[in-house]
């Protein structure tokens, strides 16, 4: 039975509070079978029992520290600790058990001293603790990230934990020069176990390690399928905004580019909102520099080979606690204007020459830049919300209602600004898109708004889609009309068209 999710071991207005606890039900299955193991007056988080069926793992959480203990079914009386840690995560995670989340914790504390999740083992149709073949051990894996995570990639560690004692060795640690994940082990006492290896530009693969010795044995052999995209150069750069904000962006260059060369810059985006800049710093963390860079058929580096300089922005929105969007838009005019002007100063684009898009809420957000800023010649916006009105009960981070935050919830909304908007939008949405808020109604009225002003605009219905195309022949009708579209409004602005050619008209895209 598990108690209410209060911590306090007491509520004055409903008494003690109910203990948590964890019983073993034996044959015949009657109520005198069920046989308590433990009880905790904290919540209990998760638990797990260990492969060979003599231990149970607990993990249970209170004023902000995890406690992992293990407990002997024959002597259930003693708590055998595996770790406390201030902050971690507990409970079940991907396959794990204790440390689980990889960021470890909302605190530098919790985060940096991360001890791991417990090592299960697939047992038919659950899992178990790993114990090692002499039944006294248990085993943690993780990651540690460095505090400077630009210089120095993180490292992958194993753990051997004695359940009697406590006792903890180090095992394995990875080195800094390739980023070793996902430790899966061949035998009870990890001597032998395969693991993922990868650089940023080596494609993930499995080896086989064995740790006596430090031999790595090939299992896999992966190929890279997009190296078109996946091999073009990239740029990491902080940037800082007017009011002293940082925050950090993503540049995808076509191959070959030589320094200096002024590009057509695409942005693509999607903002979050945090208290402060802490609050934004924690979420880079656990950057990684070697990780694999990942293309997706609707991966915006596509459009780096067709000569673009593609930028991504990590656009935070800060606001106080309560009311994260109250500077929603001037923090938006404010990230694009200090990454527009550190490009700009770094020669890589062409400010003349620029647009930007998103999908859901960075759709929205596109429209909002595209209202509320000189800079871009064309969006691209996707299953988004352009009216705040029809999601009157919050939206994103939003908790406050239409009526509370009546100036924020319109001022946020760019169909009532649509007169200000410059640059030529194209809008998709999906006809089937079940995402609250996102209804394609909100896209249809947009581009009649802008229609009715004679502005630059079109809008494409995809069939059976729903928050987010996969149909091969979507995808396929997207980047076609993409691609047209900003070369014709971005890459040649300012171009007259020559003799016989047709200049797109509102609504109507014309390939090159």
């Amino acid at each position: 039975p598990r108690a209410d999710s209060s911590e306090t071991p007491a509520d004055s207005a409903r008494g003690p509070r109910r203990k948590d606890s964890l019983y073993v039900w034996t044959a015949p299955f009657d109520s005198a079978s069920a046989k308590p193991i433990v009880e905790s007056d904290n919540r209990v988080a998760g638990y797990v029992f260990t492969t060979d069926g003599k231990w149970v793992l607990l993990s249970e959480s209170a004023a902000g520290t995890a406690h992992t203990y293990a407990v002997a079914l024959d002597n259930p009386a003693i708590r055998h600790t595996i770790y406390r840690a201030r902050g971690a995560q507990v409970g079940f995670n991907t396959g794990t058990f204790g440390g689980g989340n990889p960021r470890g914790g909302p605190d530098d504390e919790g985060f940096y001293n991360n001890p791991g999740s417990v090592v299960l083992r697939q047992q038919g149709s659950a899992s178990a603790a790993l114990v090692s073949s002499d039944g006294r051990s248990v085993f943690l894996e993780g990651t540690h990230f460095d505090r400077n995570p630009q210089n120095t990639a993180p490292r992958m560690f194993v753990d051997k934990v004695d359940l009697a004692s406590g006792a903890k060795s180090r095992l394995f640690e990875s080195d800094t020069a390739v980023y070793e994940s996902n430790p899966v082990p061949v035998d009870d006492d990890f001597t032998r176990f395969v693991v993922t290896r990868e650089t940023e530009t080596v494609v993930p693969d499995q080896w086989l390690r064995e740790r006596s010795t430090g031999k790595l044995t090939r299992l896999t052999e992966n190929r890279d399928v997009t190296a078109e995209v996946t091999r073009l150069p990239r740029k990491l750069i902080q940037v800082t905004r007017a009011d002293g904000y940082k925050f950090w962006v993503n540049v995808t260059l076509p191959q070959g580019y030589r320094a200096g060369t002024r590009l057509p810059g695409m942005f693509w985006f999607y903002p979050y909102e945090y208290t402060d800049q802490e609050q934004y710093d924690r979420t880079r963390r656990s950057f990684n520099k070697h990780k694999f860079p990942v293309t997706g058929p609707r991966s915006m580096e596509i459009m780096a080979t067709q000569g673009y300089a593609v930028i991504q922005p990590d656009a935070p929105v800060f606001g106080a606690e309560g009311r994260l969007n109250d500077n929603y838009v001037p923090d938006l005019r404010n990230n694009l204007a200090a990454v527009i002007d550190e490009l700009d100063r770094l020669a890589i684009i062409d400010r003349t020459r620029l647009g930007l898009g998103g999908h859901s809420y960075g759709a929205f957000s596109t429209v909002n830049a595209l209202v509320n800023t000189p800079y871009f010649k064309a969006g691209i916006a996707g299953d988004g919300n352009y009216n705040r009105t029809l999601t009157p009960n919050g939206f994103q981070s939003e908790r406050r209602d239409l009526w509370t935050a009546r100036d924020t919830y319109l001022q946020m909304s760019p169909i009532l600004y649509a007169d200000r908007l410059q640059g030529a939008l194209l809008m998709y949405h999906s006809m089937e898109d079940q995402n609250t808020g996102t209804d394609p109604i909100n896209s249809i009225r947009l581009l009649h708004a802008l229609q009715g002003m004679g502005k630059p605009a079109a809008l494409y219905m995809y069939p059976y889609e729903d928050h987010g195309p996969l149909i091969q022949e979507t995808l396929l009708d997207q980047w076609g009309r993409w691609v047209a579209w900003l070369d014709l409004y971005v890459k040649n602005a300012g171009k007259t068209a020559a003799p016989g050619e047709k200049v797109a008209a509102a609504g109507e895209v014309v390939p090159n």
